[in-house]
Order: C-alpha cells, then sequence, then structure tokens
C-alpha cells in the first residue's frame, strides 16, 4: 500500500496542476488608488493609495507601472507586497504606458509632447524620446519587442516604432480619434479603437498599413482578445455593453451589458474572464465570457479607468 500511494505521489507530482489566476491591476483615476482584483474569487484583493490622478497601467512580472498626467509622475509599485516602490517625476503629461520586460524598457507616451518616452525599467532613467503623432494615449509593444505602437488621438494616425533604433517605421492613417490600442499574441496585427468614428482599424504591422474596418457601437473605448485571438472585446462606451467581434471576420457576434460608460478592458486567459471599467458607476465588472451572467460587480471608487495592459 505505501508503494502504491509513493507511486500515485509521484505520478501526480508530473501532472499539470491547475493555473493560477491572475491580478487584474485597475487604475482609480479620481479616487488617486490602484486596485488589486483577484479574477478568481472576483474580489479586491488590495487597494494602493498612488498619487494624484492614475490612469494608464502596465503590469509586469515584478512590477507595475502607472501614469499620472495630470502631475507628470509615473508610479511603480512591487507586486510582491503591493506597495509603492518609487515614483518617477518625468513630467509632460503621461498618458499611456507599455513595458517590454525582456529589454528592460518601459514606453510611455506624453499627451502634450507628442511623444513616447523610453525608460530604463529598473531605474527610471530617460534613455530616449520618440516623436509620433499628435496627442499620443494607447501604446503597446509587440511580443517580440521589436515594435512599439502609439494611437495619436488628434491626428487619426497610428505610429509604429523601431525599436533597435527609436524611430518612426511608419505613420499608419486610421479612423477618427484612435485612443485604446493593443497587438495580437503573434505581433502581425495592432488594433486601434477609433471613438469618433465609432469602428476599429486593422493594422497589419510588417506592412505599415491598415487592413480592415471593423464598425462599433457608439465610443469604442477599451479593447481586448480572447479565445486565443479569434475574438475581439470592445467596451462601447455610450451603450455600455461589452461587444464581442469575430477576428477573421470583423462581424459582431454579441455583446454583454456591464456598466455606465465602460472604458478599460483585459481577460484573464487562464479563468476565461473579462475584466471591464466601468467609469461612470465607479465599478468594475469581472464577467466569465462562458457564461456571461457569471457577472460580480465590484465597487472601487470613483473613476476606474484601467487603461492598458492591466493583466499580465
Amino acid at each position: 500500500m505505501r508503494a502504491l500511494a509513493a507511486l500515485a505521489l509521484a505520478v501526480a507530482a508530473l501532472l499539470p496542476g491547475p493555473l493560477a489566476a491572475a491580478d487584474a491591476w485597475m487604475t482609480v483615476q479620481a479616487a488617486n488608488a490602484v486596485v488589486r482584483i483577484d479574477t478568481q474569487t472576483r474580489r479586491i484583493a488590495a487597494r494602493i493609495e498612488v498619487a494624484h490622478g492614475p490612469v494608464g497601467v502596465a503590469v509586469g512580472a515584478d512590477r507595475v507601472y502607472v501614469t499620472h498626467p495630470e502631475s507628470g509622475q509615473l508610479t511603480v509599485i512591487d507586486r510582491a507586497n503591493g506597495t509603492v516602490a518609487e515614483v518617477w517625476p518625468i513630467g509632460g503629461e503621461p498618458f499611456g504606458v507599455a513595458l517590454s520586460e525582456p529589454a528592460g524598457r518601459v514606453y510611455v507616451t506624453d499627451w502634450a509632447g507628442d511623444c513616447v518616452d523610453v525608460y530604463d525599467a529598473a531605474n527610471g532613467d530617460r534613455m530616449a524620446r520618440v516623436a509620433v503623432g499628435t496627442a499620443p494615449a494607447g501604446v503597446a509593444v509587440t511580443p517580440d519587442g521589436g515594435h512599439v505602437l502609439t494611437a495619436n488621438r488628434e491626428s487619426d494616425s497610428v505610429s509604429i516604432i523601431d525599436t533597435a533604433t527609436n524611430t518612426v517605421r511608419a505613420s499608419v492613417n486610421v479612423g477618427t480619434a484612435p485612443f485604446a490600442l493593443i497587438t495580437g499574441a503573434h505581433g502581425k496585427r495592432a488594433y486601434v479603437a477609433n471613438v469618433r468614428s465609432d469602428d476599429i482599424s486593422v493594422i497589419d504591422i510588417a506592412a505599415g498599413e491598415t487592413v480592415a474596418r471593423i464598425s462599433t457601437g457608439l465610443f469604442p473605448y477599451g479593447m481586448a482578445l480572447a479565445d486565443s485571438d479569434r475574438t475581439l472585446l470592445v467596451s462601447e462606451q455610450r451603450a455600455g455593453v461589452l461587444a464581442r467581434f469575430d477576428v477573421a471576420t470583423g462581424k459582431r457576434r454579441g455583446e454583454i451589458a456591464v456598466g455606465g460608460q465602460p472604458d478599460g478592458v483585459a481577460v484573464d486567459p487562464k479563468t476565461g474572464r473579462a475584466v471591464v471599467a466601468n467609469w461612470f458607476d465607479d465599478t468594475v465588472s469581472v464577467v466569465d465570457l462562458a457564461d456571461p451572467q457569471e457577472q460580480a460587480v465590484l465597487d472601487v471608487g470613483a473613476g476606474p479607468r484601467g487603461f492598458g495592459r492591466f493583466i499580465h
């Protein structure tokens, strides 16, 4: 019996265990806070007081980077203990933020400066400044770290930056008032939400051109990819819904009612749950994509944004 028990334990040790759920790190702009949400339990696990007006967020394995457009700061949070490790006085109006962990670089859009600043992720030293379009908001890094893309809201364009040279390789015309921007898992496509033309531009990154437009409801703001990049989720602010689109065809596949004026959205692939910031309701919705009726609504304080990659 002891031998059988030992064999059973040895076999169990070789089998893959259940994947742990990820945490969602949501900025709450008017409450000057970042909340950590456990996507498995669908509860607030921690609340961190930060500097004034947090908006953009990028989550890495060890650190969380948060922008403050009104005060020109970037907060660095230690993920392990949930405390503020550093506050970088970077100036300008830092809005979107993206992290390239292999390169140790943080990319921050400066809304007022029409540029992207490149920082050393470890110490906050600015390494480069890249001029882009007017009023850059969303920013994303391709999975291989080779390119950074920005959504330039007031020039209706997306800048594609070569990270090896920190120069703009292409400027792509998109819809009106591009805001949020994400890249696919394979780094071939980027998706940008055009707030005022009510559509999504699909960009071929290598070719540097728009290859498709997906019509949405009014005011598309946040986006996320799900189902191995086969489904595009879009928060439509005016309707208060999270819409689903088939990436291959661009066809709408339904919608999920969330809170008022939904903003940022991200998906935990381990649980299959989407996390949505509801700006007007001061809540966050945690939605089971397999069963949208299974939705938890969490009170987080005034003005949740979650703008960026807030689930690692």
